[in-house]
């Protein structure tokens, strides 16, 4: 069980991380984070660790097959079954990847989604089985930016690909971040928040531009097999070492 008050501290010493783009810094490192991180009960620390592990590209990488990542995803949801708006988050951001991942399957001259329930998760599995040649799926009138995203994967932008994603990723963490101010889920949400705007700081400090194009073009086809030693070697950070220290 966790001390309310010591969440509360823990919350309020994590500075304000901004809007997304508005910076290329981070305001606090790997391991001034590590350090407020330990404030953890084992048991959330262990949560957080799953939880950025299965939403995080470099996280997934290490997953050789998508049935293992929607096993593995599945399974992070039913760790957060006190937590429900975290299972939404998650939920989220692997159907957030599923379509992503059928626009690039699209976009390499796949006619068909195949069968999806071996590659995708989530509610609109049957959506863009039904709808694979509209540029949205049949869903852009509620999610404009899948259209958009289409647009931007056709013309191969992979550095403004990547900026709409995560902007729509940081939406979603928005959304549940207006109703957890002091409690475990917002220490969660700041950790995933964290996570995004460090990878975009890093972007950022890169000098070589035909390089960063090269790593995001991977984080966003990651069964190209190139994924796991750009993660590992390159602009990326190793998801799981970001949160070393974390009691567990």
């Amino acid at each position: 069980m966790s001390n309310p008050h010591q969440y509360i501290a823990l919350v309020a010493s994590l500075p304000h991380l901004g809007k997304l783009f508005s910076r290329k810094d981070v305001p606090i490192s790997q391991y001034r984070l590590r350090q407020r991180l330990a404030m953890l009960t084992p048991d959330h620390g262990e949560l957080i660790k799953d939880v950025v592990e299965v939403t995080a590209w470099a996280g997934v990488a290490k997953y050789d097959e998508d049935t293992d990542v929607i096993k593995r995803a599945k399974e992070v949801v039913g760790e957060l079954k006190e937590y429900p708006d975290l299972q939404h988050l998650v939920q989220s951001r692997m159907e957030t990847r599923t379509l992503i991942a059928a626009l690039r399957r699209r976009r390499e001259g796949q006619e068909t989604a195949g069968n999806i329930e071996a590659w995708g998760y989530g509610r609109w599995n049957g959506a863009i089985r039904s709808n694979w040649t509209d540029p949205a799926f049949g869903l852009g009138h509620f999610m404009p930016w899948i259209g958009e995203a289409h647009r931007l994967m056709q013309a191969e932008d992979h550095i403004a690909m990547e900026r709409l994603v995560l902007t729509e990723v940081f939406r979603q963490l928005a959304h549940y971040e207006t109703v957890h101010e002091f409690d475990f889920e917002a220490v969660c949400i700041y950790v995933l928040r964290w996570v995004i705007v460090q990878r975009w700081s890093e972007y950022n400090a890169s000098d070589a531009r035909g390089r960063l194009e090269k790593l995001v073009a991977a984080a966003l086809s990651p069964d190209t097999g190139e994924t796991s030693d750009a993660v590992a070697d390159g602009i990326f950070t190793e998801i799981s070492s970001s949160l070393e220290g974390v009691p567990s």
